[in-house]
């Protein structure tokens, strides 16, 4: 890792995480949500979802992420692990092909590269939970959709299992459109799509979803690691 990385440059973050969490440039600004009436009624197997996930109160889950350049016609595929616990534990951890790893324990948020190589420090950059966030994120990870639907989030059926999420202009850095597709056999988030206002897209399957299983604290920890700068804003 350079040793010139600052808090602007969170190295190998994708770019789904930086957005998701509003971290800079990407701010879900509750401000710039449009004041006219919005409908606040939730489609019926969106609200069975949050239903689902409240009772639920934890989820882990593998997933498999896809990321599409629309400027040099790439792609870059990554995998992991996430885990979520109510009200606002996040777990993110990215193991191919670069390791990354985000955690959150409601107060705190990390996120922390490790080093490319034994000669270099790895780096994590801590920040108060209450700057990164994200309605979008609480509606497509906790799938908490009332509460960002009253923040301006705007809900179209695209089918009978698949809905579109768009926020509103300004509120989600360049966030275009969210789109979420329902397991058939239970009420799961398994596959979120984003698309970009550069044309960038962004997509994410989720694989052996577990709903209510018992997650450690600890999971919602970090222990910085030796030789590792830290970055605080």
């Amino acid at each position: 890792m350079s040793k010139n990385a600052t808090a602007m440059e969170p190295i190998r973050f994708s770019t789904v995480v930086l957005v998701l969490l509003g971290f800079p440039g990407f701010f879900f600004n509750a401000s710039a949500a449009p004041k006219k009436s919005l409908p606040k009624q939730l489609p019926p197997l969106l609200a069975e979802v949050e239903d689902h996930y409240t009772k639920s109160g934890t989820l882990a889950a593998q997933f498999d992420q896809e990321d599409a350049s629309a400027a040099f016609a790439e792609k870059k595929s990554s995998k992991g692990s996430l885990a979520w616990k109510t009200p606002n534990l996040i777990r993110w951890e990215t193991r191919t092909p670069d390791q990354s790893l985000l955690v959150s324990n409601g107060k705190t948020v990390w996120m922390y590269t490790p080093p490319f190589d034994e000669s270099e420090n790895g780096q994590v950059i801590i920040r108060p939970a209450s700057q990164v966030k994200s309605r979008i994120l609480d509606a497509l990870l906790a799938g908490r959709f009332s509460a960002a639907l009253k923040q301006g989030l705007r809900i179209e059926s695209l089918g009978a299992r698949s809905f579109a999420l768009q926020p509103a202009p300004g509120t989600v850095g360049d966030l275009k459109i969210a789109r979420v597709e329902i397991a058939e056999k239970e009420p799961l988030i398994e596959k979120v799509g984003l698309e970009y206002q550069n044309g960038n897209q962004s997509s994410i399957r989720l694989s052996k979803i577990e709903m209510g299983k018992a997650l450690a604290s600890s999971l919602f920890e970090f222990k910085i690691p030796p030789r590792t700068d830290v970055v605080k804003d």
